[in-house]
């Protein structure tokens, strides 16, 4: 319910996204644009409703290492380390983000420095031609956003190095903001909670009132 989960989210979405983008660009260009943008505006929903579940489920865990807490220094000490790195924060939020977004970050900054030093004649064209591919492909989402200005992806035009370095954090940005909702929505789920017990026990009462007196037998 943490830092593992919110990466495991975005590295699932983005991997789904990619092939998604795959499929459709054998369609043509105008309707690889219109699926690539409806499955991404599709996957950002998703991301931002699983970081909700990862940041209600960490507010649960708070809470009990809360009441572990209240109740004496020899009950906390049974939660581990693991266990406590779970709770919900706002650091978790932002380690998840910036966890998600370094490989494809790392992609493609590499590629724009390798492309530099490649048109200024310093290094071969191999290094930049691997290094093209692993950046497009991590890129692939995003392309169809851009891709009716941009005849190719071998140019580093100014578009695609700010798509190349703002993307990785598109994705980690939807989910960071559903699981800072975390606390909120647990606090929903405690009032629904206390709510429910209260007509619970109204309900016992009503039934009490209502239940029939047994007579007493004549003697």
């Amino acid at each position: 319910m943490g830092i593992k989960s919110m990466w495991s989210t975005n590295a699932l979405s983005l991997a789904l996204l990619i092939g998604a983008n795959l499929a459709a660009s054998f369609a043509g260009e105008a309707l690889w644009m219109l699926i690539g943008i409806a499955a991404l505006l599709l996957m950002l929903y998703f991301c931002f409703r699983q970081g909700m579940g990862i940041g209600h489920g960490a507010c649960g865990i708070s809470g009990t290492i809360e009441s572990a807490r209240n109740a004496g220094e020899k009950v906390y000490a049974q939660l581990d380390g693991k266990y406590l790195s779970q709770a919900w924060s706002r650091r978790n939020a932002l380690k998840g983000l910036l966890l998600s977004a370094l490989i494809p970050y790392a992609a493609g900054g590499v590629y724009i420095i390798l492309n530099l030093l490649w048109h200024a004649g310093v290094i071969p064209e191999l290094p930049v031609i691997i290094a093209r591919v692993a950046a497009w492909l991590l890129s692939l989402p995003f392309w169809p956003i851009i891709m009716h200005w941009h005849a190719d992806f071998v140019t580093v035009t100014p578009a695609i190095a700010a798509m190349l370095l703002i993307s990785p954090f598109v994705l980690p940005t939807a989910t960071a903001l559903g699981y800072l909702q975390g606390p909120r929505l647990w606090a929903r789920t405690e009032d629904a909670m206390k709510q429910g017990r209260r007509r619970a026990k109204a309900r016992a009462r009503v039934g009490k009132k209502l239940a029939p007196r047994q007579q007493k037998p004549e003697i």
